[in-house]
């Protein structure tokens, strides 16, 4: 028994005296520059196709094929930002977004996360949480804070997410469509998210509803909101949505209820989607269009595929 006692201490005594250098250590090398897509498909009933396997797929970069090195059909967390619009707005209004909201985000998964980005015309809140309007009212009070309008907004969301941990991405934005006065413009936006894998996701309203007020179980009176929300605005938060892999919503019936449908029908989307990821052949700072086509799919004709129309390639030796 000495002798092993004696032979475990000279062990122990060899670690303390010589530890590991880690200047020996060979460095890790580790590839950034992975281009990830995030893809829906679905058949010409609507219904998200799945079983899909690796080589079902191929991926063309400004027309040359590339090889696939990353595949993932598994449901993985999702990182969300909420950005909500409240103006214009009612007190009714509000109360229904937000508490639908808060909804939604009760029946996030564990490794889910998100923030949430709320404004008006005096300024903004930012949380880890879906604030009250009472909450909102208060951080607002008497103070004029930044961003206050849509594109300011947004781009802010943008360097949120962008800090994020999941490989999902979804900015959710919930707004009439019109900008007021922002200091970036919306070509500023498309810069930004050229360099960001992130989904665009947009909830638009129509002024010409009626919206009836409610929280998520119970229903309220009918009130009508004005807006100077022009066709141009709106398509212009559609371009951001298409070029981004995710779609433009307005809801059908105007209540707390149908938003809530909506975000958890856009979660189960992304959940749904399948994730490829190539190594580009060259960094040659140029925008990159993508193509994605399916392989051996039978009926792969019908299918309509959602993904990020290209993307922004780093500077050489960056």
């Amino acid at each position: 028994m000495r002798i092993i006692q004696a032979i475990i201490f000279l062990i122990v005594s060899v670690i303390l005296i010589f530890p590991v250098s880690a200047q020996d250590e060979k460095p890790i090398n580790i590839e950034t520059n992975l281009v990830n897509i995030n893809v829906a498909i679905a058949d010409k009933k609507g219904k998200f196709v799945e079983g899909l396997k690796k080589e079902n797929f191929e991926i063309f970069d400004d027309g040359v094929k590339q090889k696939l090195k990353y595949f993932s059909a598994e449901e993985t967390p999702i990182s969300f930002g909420i950005v909500y619009d409240m103006h214009p707005t009612t007190s009714e209004r509000t109360k229904a977004v937000l508490e639908s909201l808060r909804e939604f985000t009760k029946g996030l998964r564990q490794q889910d996360d998100f923030f949430t980005l709320v404004f008006n015309k005096r300024g903004s809140l930012v949380t880890n949480f879906v604030p009250t309007s009472e909450q909102v009212s208060r951080h607002l009070m008497g103070k004029y804070r930044q961003p206050n309008s849509l594109y300011d907004a947004i781009y802010a969301a943008t360097e949120q997410i962008s800090k994020t941990r999941n490989l999902k991405r979804v900015l959710l934005i919930i707004t009439d469509s019109a900008d007021h006065n922002s200091e970036h413009k919306f070509n500023d936006i498309l810069v930004r998210l050229k360099t960001l894998d992130a989904q665009i996701y947009t909830i638009i309203w129509d002024e010409a509803e009626k919206w009836e007020y409610s929280d998520v179980t119970r229903n309220g009176q009918p009130r009508r909101v004005l807006s100077d929300a022009t066709g141009l605005d709106r398509a212009a938060l559609q371009d951001l949505a298409l070029r981004t892999g995710g779609t433009l919503q307005s809801p059908t019936v105007q209540n707390a209820s149908e938003l809530y449908r909506i975000y958890n029908q856009i979660a189960f989307e992304v959940r749904k989607q399948y994730t490829l990821g190539f190594y580009p052949e060259k960094a040659d700072g140029k925008w990159h269009q993508l193509k994605v086509k399916l392989n051996s799919v039978k009926d792969s004709k019908k299918m309509a595929m959602t993904y990020r129309l290209g993307y922004q390639s780093p500077k050489k030796g960056k």
